[in-house]
């Protein structure tokens, strides 16, 4: 049987396959259309104008190029010629060379002004030096290597991440999608895969099996065509690439969030507890805080009912962000045909049940969860503080929603340090307690009176952090000392790290060591593999600066009882080093100060299934998109199944992402900061934690206010003076005075520069201490203090 034949076969298939899925989302591959025959008509109409055919744009099945050549106007990207040569009808593009730098071969330049095509190849992965390396379908190539998009299918293709959609530009990976195939590559078979590009929507195919149904970035609206290896050698058998004429069906809505007047960073998200109807409806609208009962229907918090979901969304008359309470499992029962018929995924599913929510999240992947606290009767002290973290990673969700009591400002903190999103529930509040919950810095308040919120927010100016951004010691602090060694976690604390990162693999004897790269030659006196060498072996190694090479266990010993967290990098490709790490923690009793994170997302799967109650963090590339809704969809993607946190390279996240995803629950760790400007305005921008190979820099931040006196007496007419403590982010105190003042009631009239405050006659107010403190750029920030109220004599 004949190349020529199994390939139109293949392409048939594919096209049953789209027929099948014509006009949903689970499809998109052009079928055929068959007209029906004419009908006579004495005076017939005017012929319509046929629809067009798509054009081959180029086919090749390279059986008569010479072997040991390439086809005429194919161009070799990377690499020497021999790595790319054609053999007896087939294509090589050979990249065993190097597990991590492809090498690509560009298909001919007439395809550079192309936009919209179909590529089908038929190939397969003739050897991979390991079954995570991959190949790469390349396209809408720029004129130079990059930027482009590629569709990567490794030879694990079982793999979480056996195929992705992914974007190279400017040095950084962004992986937008990623999915598993039903088997792994094998040399022996050939293998059809099919990218759909039409405008900003991308389908990705591997024989006939929709892989990726994702968005492309509008900057990156044409190019051409490549193929490319890393650690393997691809066989291209036959190549087409067509015009594609027909636009894909569009994705799932998003929601579009109301944005509130406020001058802090990264200001909490507002949730509205009593929504009237007219507000479902608005768009954009504060997201909604709504119970959902085991028929769908829509109950505020006051009890009133808003109707059926259903028909509300037939009716279109839902377009907020909802966050969903249930109680049973019949509830996500009924939710998930719903939410499969309207195409509902931007909703967040809130219960104080975590069966209920593990449950919800195998059903419908992309919806978010929030566990509830609010009946759990916990306080704030550490065993339940911990709970609540393990019991929220446990029911698969990111956010967890405390009652005011719980919501002090160090509770919050060690929350988010352990990379659970804060959110506050107040049901009829006084505005002093909305102001207190604000001030504790939470994530997001869900709320019956969302005025109060939006009143106090109003009043903050610009670059006021509710909430601190906390930092990461990368390796430690590596500006200081050596990476990697118990020393440098040690200083990193010291200098006031809020986390220490480090970078984990497993030895041949099965003990885990703390060293970033796989091979031992670039940081001690030795060579060769760190997974090769025992424990002895490692040991008898010296790294720069007399240090040994040390242990998860000696790690957690230097560290344990101080107020840092591990953020433990999985570098392994090993799943057994998870079974390890547990054993550790058990035996070092550190569960309350362990986070792991790892680029691996087989290893997060392997996190939830061994410590199901341990927060994990996804690194990742990223590239902000022009559409703000792109971005949040490649944000749930590869956060979602890991229910994990956003952690990609800085430099091409803006803070404007960061700002529009809070809303959802989403907290972003980037890393990693080398530039002290670029830190500093990260910081500004109320990041939620930053890696950072210089720890020093942060040291001296004023992070906190407190008022000396929570009463004070002033004169009418003369200028008010407030004493502070000033807490740093080393935890030293300095006294100080407030440089800027909030006033939130008075009762007589004031004056208030921002630096200068003074009230015109007796009376009585409350007002909120401020320190601006200014950075190395120029550029300042606000810190606020607890209520302080006044007695104008």
């Amino acid at each position: 049987m004949s190349k020529q034949f199994l390939y139109v076969m293949m392409l048939a298939a594919i096209a049953g396959l789209a027929g099948c899925n014509s006009g949903s989302n689970s499809g998109g591959v052009d079928s055929p259309i068959t007209k029906p025959d004419p009908t006579p008509d004495p005076e017939p109409d005017p012929k319509p104008e046929p629809e067009p055919n798509p054009k081959v744009l180029l086919q090749e099945n390279f059986e008569a190029v010479a072997d040991g050549k390439l086809p005429e106007g194919w161009v070799a990207m990377s690499g020497t010629e021999d790595m790319f040569y054609t053999n007896n009808g087939s294509l090589f593009v050979d990249g065993r060379g190097n597990n991590y730098t492809p090498v690509s071969l560009k298909l001919p330049e007439s395809l550079q002004d192309k936009s919209n095509y179909r590529i089908d190849v038929v190939f397969t992965i003739q050897e991979a030096n390991t079954d995570t390396r991959w190949v790469g379908f390349q396209y809408r190539v720029g004129m130079g290597v990059e930027p482009y998009y590629q569709m990567a299918i490794r030879q694990k293709a079982t793999a979480e991440n056996g195929t992705e959609h992914a974007l190279r530009n400017q040095g950084e990976w962004a992986i937008v999608d990623k999915q598993r195939y039903s088997e792994n590559i094998a040399s022996d078979q050939m293998y059809t895969a099919t990218i759909v590009a039409h405008g900003d929507r991308v389908q990705h195919f591997l024989n006939g099996q929709l892989m990726q149904d994702s968005e492309l970035d509008s900057q990156f609206a044409q190019g051409g065509v490549a193929f490319q290896a890393a650690g393997s050698l691809l066989r291209v058998d036959e190549v087409t690439v067509t015009e594609q004429l027909t636009a894909l069906p569009p994705l799932s809505p998003m929601a579009e969030v109301a944005e509130l007047d406020t001058g802090a960073s990264m200001a909490p998200s507002i949730a509205t507890a009593v929504p009237t109807l007219a507000e479902l409806a608005l768009e954009p609208s504060l997201p909604i805080f709504l119970k959902l009962d085991d028929q769908l229907m829509l109950t505020t918090e006051d009890g009133g009912s808003l109707g059926y979901l259903d028909s509300l969304l037939e009716g279109e008359q839902f377009n907020a962000l909802p966050m969903f309470y249930v109680t049973s499992q019949a509830a996500v029962d009924a939710l998930v045909p719903v939410v499969e018929k309207h195409q509902l995924f931007d909703i967040t599913l809130v219960s104080n049940n975590a069966e209920i929510l593990q449950d919800a999240r195998v059903k419908m992947p992309m919806i978010r969860a929030a566990m509830d606290f609010t009946g759990a009767g916990l306080t704030t002290a550490p065993a339940d503080l911990l709970s609540i973290t393990q019991e929220t990673n446990r029911a698969k969700a990111k956010i967890a929603i405390l009652p005011a009591p719980l919501l002090d400002k160090a509770s919050v903190i060690y929350l988010q340090n352990r990379l659970v999103s804060v959110w506050g529930s107040l049901v009829a509040p006084t505005n002093e307690q909305t102001t207190d919950v604000l001030l504790a810095g939470v994530n997001g308040l869900v709320t019956d009176t969302p005025e109060q919120a939006q009143e106090f927010l109003a009043k903050l100016p610009e670059n006021t952090l509710l909430r601190k951004p906390l930092i990461v010691g990368h390796r430690g602090v590596p500006s200081l000392v050596a990476e990697n060694t118990v020393a440098g976690a040690v200083k990193a604390a010291e200098l006031g790290a809020d986390a220490v990162e480090s970078d984990i693999y497993l030895t041949k004897d099965n003990h885990i060591v703390v060293i970033h790269d796989g091979t031992v030659d670039r940081t001690t006196d030795g060579t060769g593999p760190v997974e090769e060498k025992t424990l002895d072996e490692l040991k008898a190694l010296t790294v720069e600066g007399a240090h040994a090479v040390p242990t998860m266990d000696e790690f957690f010993t230097a560290l344990k009882g101080k107020e840092v967290v591990h953020f433990i990098e999985i570098k392994s490709g090993k799943l057994e080093i998870v079974e390890h790490l547990k054993q550790a923690i058990d035996r070092n009793d550190v569960w309350d100060q362990v986070i792991v994170i790892s680029f691996n997302s087989d290893q997060l799967l392997k996190l939830q299934e061994v410590m199901p109650g341990v927060s994990g963090g996804f690194l990742t590339g990223f590239a902000t998109d022009s559409n703000m809704t792109k971005n949040l969809r490649q944000i749930l993607k590869a956060t979602q199944l890991y229910s994990s946190t956003f952690n990609p390279s800085y430099k091409n996240l803006s803070p404007s992402v960061m700002e529009a995803s809070r809303h959802r629950g989403t907290t972003f760790w980037p890393w990693t900061f080398r530039d002290q400007t670029e830190a500093e305005s990260y910081y500004l921008a109320g990041t939620h934690g930053m890696t950072t190979d210089y720890a020093q820099w942060f040291s001296d931040y004023p992070v906190s206010v407190d008022p000396v006196l929570g009463n004070i007496n002033v004169a009418a007419n003369v200028g008010v003076a407030v004493d502070v403590t000033l807490t740093t982010q080393l935890g030293e105190t300095q006294a100080a005075e407030a440089n800027r003042f909030i006033v939130l009631t008075s009762s007589v009239d004031y004056t208030n520069d921002g630096a200068s405050l003074m009230f015109t006659a007796p009376g009585t107010a409350t007002l909120l201490p401020v320190y601006e403190y200014t950075l190395g750029n120029g550029a300042a920030y606000r810190v606020i203090g607890a209520r302080v109220a006044v007695t104008i004599n």
